[in-house]
């Protein structure tokens, strides 16, 4: 138990040592980082509207037809056995 007890009395110690930031510092800090998020959540956001306009984009030039489509199973296939070729 005394282990314990002089565990929680060095806790106690360290945090009496710790410099708090001021009302006013810890206001501007939080600012900051809400600037910061805002900003990267619109770069993200943009950044993800363009890829899906050039997507589309793509998909309106090379229009799908509908025999093309191959199964998951098909693709695999055509993968491996392309990657199979090189190893030639």
């Amino acid at each position: 138990m005394n282990k314990v007890a002089r565990y929680f009395r060095g806790v106690n110690e360290e945090a009496r040592r710790i410099r708090w930031p001021s009302g006013q510092q810890l206001f501007r800090y939080v600012l900051i980082v809400l600037t910061i998020t805002i900003l990267v959540a619109l770069f993200l956001y943009l950044f993800d509207f363009l890829a899906i306009q050039i997507n589309r984009a793509f998909e309106g030039a090379f229009p799908k037809k509908e025999d093309d489509s191959k199964t998951t199973e098909e693709a695999a296939s055509m993968i491996i056995n392309y990657i199979g070729g090189l190893k030639k």
